[in-house]
């Protein structure tokens, strides 16, 4: 791909996190955020599970899509993790780092199996498993001090 190529696809995905309708919560959000989604998502169950320095927001959907959000005790969502057999609608969950999502996911080339996006915003990984997807996301400057990031599954 050229320069110029490359910079045309960047303003194309700018472009078009600009049109798209302003994205109902996610990461970055305030705990009112999780019923939302919930209610976007089209959730059956949700189940809260309190932990030492935050709560896991549990949810599954209709589809058989389990997704866990992770609010700190300040009340914002700092974390989502997701597994089933499909990708729930990303720009729910990503919220206001939807758009950092689409311009990482524009400007490289994307391995047939495994998403990796590590900005100073967003860290992300999507991988493709034989009957499914298992994703995570976090924003590195919201995670309460002292979570390691393995807890979040």
């Amino acid at each position: 791909m050229t320069r110029t190529s490359g910079r045309i696809l960047q303003g194309v995905a700018a472009l078009l996190v600009l049109l798209a309708p302003a994205a109902q919560a996610g990461l970055g959000e305030g705990v009112a955020a999780v019923a939302r989604d919930h209610a976007a998502l089209r959730g059956r169950t949700l189940t809260v599970t309190p932990m030492q320095a935050y709560d896991r927001h549990e949810s599954t959907t209709a589809a058989g899509i389990r997704i866990h959000e992770y609010v700190s005790r300040a009340g914002t969502v700092f974390a989502v993790t997701f597994d089933g057999p499909s990708i729930p609608d990303l720009k729910v969950l990503l919220g206001t780092q939807y758009g950092a999502y689409v311009v990482a996911t524009s400007s490289r080339r994307v391995n047939h199996k495994v998403l990796s996006i590590h900005t100073p915003d967003l860290v992300m990984q999507v991988v493709k498993l034989p009957r499914g997807f298992s994703g995570e996301a976090h924003v590195p400057g919201l995670v309460p001090a002292g979570v390691n990031r393995s807890e979040l599954r």
